[in-house]
């Protein structure tokens, strides 16, 4: 038999191995939310992203009147929020060439495919996509990695203008553009807007910009005096209107439009008795428990009820174009600006719902 020759050890692991196993994980803070007093500043690793997805580093991320509805989200828990993102580019995958580098954007978590049947029809907002598809991990963390679908369709580029803070305000006013495109809100029309928290806000803006007679309501009065700010040509007590007071200013008619901002069941059950007939009410805010409606009334009046849950691009595009032309003011909507270690005082205050507006939370 012959003696075996010595060989040198082999060195089973590539040298790009040894780099992968020693380079540390680069870590980043979230915000992990279990309840709106329970939202816990964590450390994830930092994400990673593929050829056709960029990463954003959040600047500023508005703290939504959902994102504190607890019925709404404990069900999926624990889960990181945040949905009126804005921040700057700070990776793009290889195959990215609509973006750059250091751009400033707002991105659209939601977006549709424009490849199905209802997308095909124009409804963007019925599509799956849009409401399955999201970015990782929320708006509320250091950096947020933007999938291939939101890079194409909801990554938009601010206005050289506008600030990281004002375009957090993008998402809410777009989806009260999605809305009034609902019931067609038109000149010289009377609507009246229940509720003047910042749905209600965009609302009363959108409304007076198009030449509407605007009569807003409230409990609180620092929000009646907010509508006011904000274009409405009336602000009441939501206990001091009723049907006599609205046919006083509307000369002897009631509301073409009624637009429910508000979760108040008595508020919601008046937006029935406020509307004329042949009119229509939308469905902002809803409830978390399902409406009573008195159908036979809406049916001998041909009342038209319509929901509106959000924007789709379209929107978010004509609310940029409103914004670049100040035609609307994002800006003094934004009451509270927080960083994101303090995020639970801004749950507190949106919440709360006294002497604030919109609370946005920031990167430190």
């Amino acid at each position: 038999m012959k003696e075996l020759q010595h060989q040198k050890p082999i060195n089973i692991f590539h040298p790009v191995s040894l780099i992968a196993i020693n380079k540390e994980k680069v870590l980043m803070n979230v915000a992990e939310y279990h309840s709106n007093e329970d939202i816990r500043i964590k450390q994830i690793e930092k994400p990673s992203i593929a050829e056709n997805e960029i990463l954003v580093s959040m600047k500023a991320c508005g703290i939504c009147g959902t994102d504190v509805m607890e019925w709404y989200r404990k069900k999926n828990v624990p889960r990181v929020l945040g949905h009126e993102m804005s921040g700057e580019v700070v990776e793009i995958g290889s195959n990215i060439n609509t973006i750059q580098e250091h751009d400033r954007v707002f991105v659209s978590h939601h977006v549709p495919c424009f490849d199905c049947y209802y997308c095909n029809r124009g409804n963007q907002s019925a599509c799956d996509s849009l409401h399955t598809g999201n970015f990782f991990p929320g708006g509320f963390s250091e950096y947020v990695k933007i999938p291939e679908n939101n890079v194409k369709y909801g990554t938009f580029v601010l206005p050289q203008k506008m600030s990281y803070e004002e375009a957090s305000m993008i998402e809410p006013m777009a989806c009260a553009v999605a809305g009034q495109k609902m019931i067609k809100l038109q000149q010289n029309e009377t609507v009246i807007i229940l509720g003047s928290g910042i749905s209600g806000l965009t609302h009363i803006q959108l409304s007076r910009k198009i030449g509407s007679k605007v009569i807003a309501t409230d409990v609180s009065k620092y929000r009646l005096e907010q509508s006011i700010k904000f274009g409405a040509d009336y602000s009441y007590h939501a206990g001091d209107l009723n049907i006599e007071e609205v046919k006083k200013i509307n000369n002897g008619r009631l509301a073409d439009k009624v637009i429910i901002c508000t979760v108040n069941e008595s508020a919601i059950q008046s937006a029935f008795e406020y509307v004329d007939k042949k009119g229509s009410v939308l469905f902002f805010a809803v409830p978390s428990q399902n409406i009573k409606i008195p159908s036979i009334k809406l049916w001998r009046n041909e009342v038209s009820i319509f929901f509106s849950y959000g924007a789709a691009p379209d929107e978010i595009k004509e609310t940029l174009k409103l914004a670049d032309e100040q035609a609307i003011d994002l800006k003094s909507m934004i009451t509270h600006s927080l960083p994101l270690s303090k995020i639970v005082e801004g749950f507190k205050l949106v919440s709360d719902a006294n002497e604030s507006l919109k609370v946005v939370v920031t990167s430190e």
